[in-house]
């Protein structure tokens, strides 16, 4: 129980009703979270909680979370506790605020008018932006209950004019699909999209479902619909929009052809970037947040001061923006229609009691009433960490353990991010013999049992306390070792793509590669009677225009031409030779290769190399110290390295992964194995700049430790490199890092164990035949950042040493893109958004010929920034000097060619701007844009296209595929296969990327799997396609699977599963997707399953 106390004291001094101000001191760490939820669970009106700024204001938001025990899953319709953001984009910015910010906003606002004394945490740059009037927001939200009459066209619309986009397949927040009966739809505020049965006019069920599978999950009875904009592009506000628009147009002096093009896209119904900012043309006499509270609300002013003077700062930025777009001629709304000045928030706020709170302890102001002021003694727990510092090589939580004995009356609670995490915690502090059980249950509830006094629970608590007076100490495993995790709420996964979803990304126009045929194009799928019977084919067409019609059924035997670069194939000819003689030429070559690497790997098998201990005491404190909650696929790489380490042969593993997915981590596990065990490191990098970031992160790592980290470099004087090459001779150097300075023969080592080679494939000949050598007697790990197919990986298993890392950190944040038209003005609002958080910038200009000039252009508009330059055509030192300076923070912005090396980590860079991004490929455009969102922050990509010109269609498609792109992962999308195959040829050289080329990534894969299994010595199976002719109909009719690309998705599932459970399940998905199926698709099941038994009885055909 809380000590009844303290909780007396807030009663007191916290009545029901009382009006002014009063002050709250003494308050550090979680200790403001704790008290906040105690006056929350007293309190019977709402509460809104201001903090200076948004990661303040975030840290409070999961504090309160935690000791409010609201869970993350919760229904919008369920929760109390709401963060209020702002648009994170600058006044009046030529930009739309993301969807997930504006939809947050909105639940706030819906909560504050239709909840139960909600708890809202926001800050000065969300609430001094003005909202939506409550009649207007109140027309904005549906709740819609099973069972009921409901008018499925009439929601339709409603959803169409409040943001919602209408696709094929509801994946993304804000999406709805329709299908017959059925509608998807992903609201806000839920964690999964929702499925609607409709029968007639009545909404029959509302069930989850999983946007990966687009399965469903469980039934609710009740939805809550809310909007996804803040304004409404249907009905009699955009007209009255639009006459306030021409107006304030015709003050401005505006341009004919400009206020024609705009008061036209405006009547057109469809959003465009920067169009938030006119919504008070849409609804004049926009009201605060301030007036959805009920009087007597209570707000909290979390570190007053700062709120002030952030108050204060906001107002001279949006009145100098605003004056600023005046200038420039801009139609912009004025800025008192969108902001609160310093004066309105004071009057707005003046009528609420207001609880300002400090973490200091002052003495309460002379003339100030005794009952206004409450002290609280609190501490923070930042000594910690310093006490568990590891000495020497001793086993490091011993002085926590002595501590715990010293709070022996106290409760405590050790608060673990992950549940993977509490049970280490567990395991390490059992060594102790500190044994202490491990909760599933909230903070507020254990507190309230008179169970345990000492526990271990899990929860996104971002800072401990110890709290004196309620005998109470709160302890985090980020206080104690040291670490510092980012409490984000992780977006639902994807499973990566593999072939079968290539056909369901196919368009007209592509090629495609057909088994018996060769290349051909894909024209489509036509709907054709033939011989009496309808159904849909496949319309190939081949050199010199031949056509093939390829019934549905017999999808198999096409696949997607995948070849890597953009590469645009010969077509074969229908009835040629070519296709056979290219196929024979590419599996010749691939059983040469096979054959090669499995010799290799059996020869490695018999070599002794040493055998290293299985992790011991230490280690477990090590792997405890890793800053973030390990993913599913680093844990499996961690633990193959570790197992192969143990063995009694030579390691030799590769680990993939993009970068900042934790390659790193694996390499420094393996290496702490290895220096424990009285072994050296060498870790090879092909530049001089990822080695110095290399040695940064492996020096951090192990700052704890008696372990001496050195680099070789020619950056390090002749008499520097010289004492590291002696300390390496002797052994007194544990881990060296350099470029290929460490292959040289003057290098010597006194008891070598372990090699890790960064980016292999960008070393010369030289340097690998080198290496294979090292291989023959030392354990060496290979990182690359290019990403290897999953397909391929699975194929040479049991002949190369995998593991592939895909999954992204939980904490990382998905990327901001916009595409907007050349404009200094985004440029430089983007530039000082930036700098203003402390962020470095990319520019990338690709064009050496006048990066120069563009570099002095930069300079003059944004004067602010320390600019650098960087280009290909640079001498490497000068070069390699430029990228370190960037590394180390001494430029803030550096323009750029595409040299951005795809393994340097730049967690302080998190705004790219990419100038003529239309003349990029897709695949360059992801990897560049991929140099950003590498921290906890979230990133901004920028896309210029010019401003007078037009750019292609082609270009265009490409943009907007990578704006949509899912950007965590999505170097393993189908979207971006050439980046794959530029990975299959770094693996397996030169000569193969040639016939992947030839004859297209998935046939090549099934033929290097095939050639793997038959040197293995395992008996194959004929392959045969049956041909059927039944002259029944048998395909998905147009009108119950709209999407021809959803059609050709699931005509392929179905001629590819592997047993009758599969086939089941397939039968209930469809189902459950597109509703009751008619004949047509019934006979698709019996042809198909036909068709498996055929395969298996290696029939060629039937009639």
């Amino acid at each position: 129980m809380v000590s009844s106390s303290l909780q007396e004291r807030i009663a007191a001094f916290l009545p029901e009703q009382w009006q002014g101000e009063k002050g709250l001191f003494g308050l550090r760490g979680g200790a403001r979270g704790y008290l906040l939820s105690l006056i929350a669970r007293q309190s019977r009106r709402p509460i809104l909680i201001i903090a200076p700024t948004t990661r303040e204001a975030e840290s409070l938001f999961f504090d309160l979370a935690f000791f409010l025990g609201e869970e993350r899953s919760l229904s919008p319709l369920e929760k109390r506790l709401h963060l209020f953001p702002s648009w994170e984009i600058l006044p009046l910015e030529k930009l739309s605020p993301h969807l997930e910010n504006v939809a947050a906003r909105l639940e706030g606002l819906y909560h504050l008018i239709e909840g139960q004394n909600p708890v809202l945490v926001s800050t000065p740059a969300a609430l001094m932006q003005r909202v939506l009037p409550k009649e207007v927001l109140k027309q904005s939200y549906r709740y819609l209950v099973a069972g009921a009459e409901l008018d499925r066209e009439a929601l339709l619309e409603h959803l169409a004019a409040w943001g919602f986009q209408n696709v094929p397949m509801a994946e993304e927040r804000g999406d709805f699909s329709v299908r017959g009966a059925i509608v998807d739809i992903f609201p806000p505020a839920y964690s999964w999209p929702l499925r609607l049965e409709f029968f007639s006019d009545r909404l029959e069920a509302i069930r989850d479902f999983d946007p990966a599978t687009q399965r469903s999950q469980g039934a609710r009875q009740e939805l809550l619909l809310l909007p996804m904009k803040e304004f409404s592009l249907r009905g009699e506000e955009t007209r009255l929009a639009g006459k306030e628009i021409e107006k304030r147009a015709d003050e401005l002096e505006l341009g004919r052809k400009e206020k024609k093009s705009l008061l036209e896209a405006i009547g057109s119904g469809i959003p465009f970037a920067g169009m938030e900012f006119l919504v008070p043309y849409f609804y004049p006499g926009l009201p605060s947040l301030f007036s959805y509270l009920p009087p007597g609300s209570l707000i909290w002013l979390d570190q007053a001061a700062q709120v002030e003077k952030e108050v204060e700062r906001l107002e001279r930025l949006a009145w100098e923006r605003g004056a600023r777009a005046k200038e420039e001629g801009r139609l912009t709304p004025p800025v008192e229609s969108l902001y609160l000045s310093e004066a309105q928030w004071r009057a707005e706020i003046s009528p609420f009691p207001l609880l300002s709170s400090e973490s200091l302890e002052v003495i309460p102001p002379k003339g100030k009433a005794a009952d206004a002021f409450l002290s609280v003694k609190s501490y923070v727990n930042t000594d910690i960490h310093q006490e568990v510092a590891v000495q020497g090589k001793e086993p490091s939580l011993a002085p926590l353990a002595g501590r715990l004995k010293e709070w022996e009356g106290e409760r405590l609670f050790f608060v673990a991010p992950t549940p993977g995490d509490a049970g280490r915690l567990r395991e390490l502090l059992s060594h102790y013999e500190v044994h202490l059980p491990l909760l599933a249950d909230s903070f507020p509830s254990v507190l309230s049992q008179e169970g345990p006094r000492r526990a271990i629970l899990v929860g996104g608590l971002t800072q401990g306390f110890r709290l004196p007076e309620a005998r109470l100490i709160v302890l985090t495993t980020d206080e104690i070792f040291g670490t510092k995790r980012s409490q984000r709420v992780s977006a639902q996964k994807k499973q990566p793509s593999h072939f079968i979803t290539s056909l369901s990304e196919l368009k007209q126009d592509d090629y495609v590669v057909h088994l018996d045929h060769g290349i051909g194009v894909y024209r489509g799928l036509k709907f054709l009677r033939v011989a009496g019977t309808e159904g849909e084919f496949l319309h190939l067409e081949y050199d010199g225009g031949d056509r093939l019609y390829l019934p549905v059924d017999r999808i198999n035997l096409v696949q997607k031409y995948i070849g890597g670069d953009g590469a645009q194939p010969a077509l074969d000819r229908l009835g040629g030779t070519s296709w056979e003689k290219v196929k024979a030429k590419t599996r010749e070559s691939i059983l040469a290769m096979a054959q090669e690497l499995i010799e290799v790997y059996a020869a490695r098998a018999v070599r002794e190399g040493h055998s290293f201990s299985p992790p011991d005491q230490l280690y477990r404190e090590f792997e405890a110290s890793f800053e973030f909650e390990e993913t599913p696929d680093q844990e499996r790489a961690i633990e193959e390295t570790l197992g192969d380490m143990q063995q009694k042969k030579s390691m030799d593993r590769l680990i993939c992964g993009d970068v900042g997915y934790g390659k790193t981590e694996v390499a420094l596990r393996a290496a702490f194995v290895a220096v424990m065990a009285g072994k050296q490191v060498a870790l090879l990098a092909p530049t001089t700049v990822l080695a110095q970031q290399h040695l940064q992160t492996f020096r951090h790592r192990l700052r704890s430790y008696p372990v001496r980290v050195e680099m070789v470099s020619r950056f390090l004087g002749s008499k520097e490199s010289q004492q590291v090459l002696e300390g390496l001779a002797k052994g007194t150097v544990d881990i060296v890092i350099g470029t290929h300075r460490l292959l040289q023969k003057d290098v010597e080592f006194k008891d070598l164990g372990l090699v890790v080679i960064d980016e292999e494939h960008r070393f010369g000949v030289v340097h690998k035949e080198r290496l294979k050598k090292l291989r023959a007697t030392v354990d060496v790990m290979s990182l690359t950042a290019t990403p290897i197919p999953r397909t391929l990986h699975m194929s040479i298993v049991g002949i190369r040493d995998m593991s592939v890392i895909e999954t992204p950190p939980l904490d990382r944040l998905a990327i901001h893109t916009y595409i907007t038209r050349y404009d200094e003005g985004v440029i430089r609002d983007a530039a000082l958004r930036e700098l203003e958080r402390g962020g470095q910038i990319f520019f990338l200009h690709n064009r050496v010929e006048t990066i120069s000039r563009m570099a002095q252009k930069l300079a003059d508009l944004i004067p602010e920034a320390r600019i650098a330059v960087a280009h290909g055509k640079m001498r490497p030192r000068e070069l390699e000097k430029v990228m370190l300076d960037f590394l180390d923070g001494r430029a803030q912005m550096l323009v750029c060619s595409a040299i951005i090396e795809s393994g340097l980590d730049f967690p302080n860079a998190n705004t790219i701007i990419i100038n003529r991004a239309d003349k990029f490929g897709l695949a360059q455009l992801y990897q560049l844009r991929g140099r950003v969102g590498r921290s906890h922050r979230r990133a901004y990509a920028y896309l210029l296209i010019p401003g007078e010109k037009t750019i292609t269609r082609d270009a265009e498609r490409r943009l907007k595929a990578l704006q949509e792109l899912d950007e965590l992962g999505g170097g393993f999308k189908l979207a971006l296969h050439d980046l794959e195959i530029r990975g299959a040829g770094n693996l397996l050289g030169k000569q193969q990327s040639g016939h992947i080329t030839a004859v297209g990534f998935e046939l090549y894969t099934q033929m290097m799997e095939r050639a793997v299994r038959e040197l293995k010595g395992e008996a194959l199976r004929p392959e045969v396609e049956p041909e059927i002719r039944l002259g029944i109909a048998a395909y998905f009719p147009q009108e119950y699977i709209p999407d021809t690309n959803q059609r050709l998705l699931f005509y392929k599932r179905l001629a590819s599963f592997r047993d009758l459970e599969e086939l089941e399940g397939l039968r209930e998905e469809i189902q459950d997707r597109f509703g009751p199926y008619s004949s047509e698709v019934a006979n698709l099941f019996l042809v198909m399953h036909l068709r498996r038994a055929l395969k298996d009885y290696l029939v060629q055909q039937i009639s």
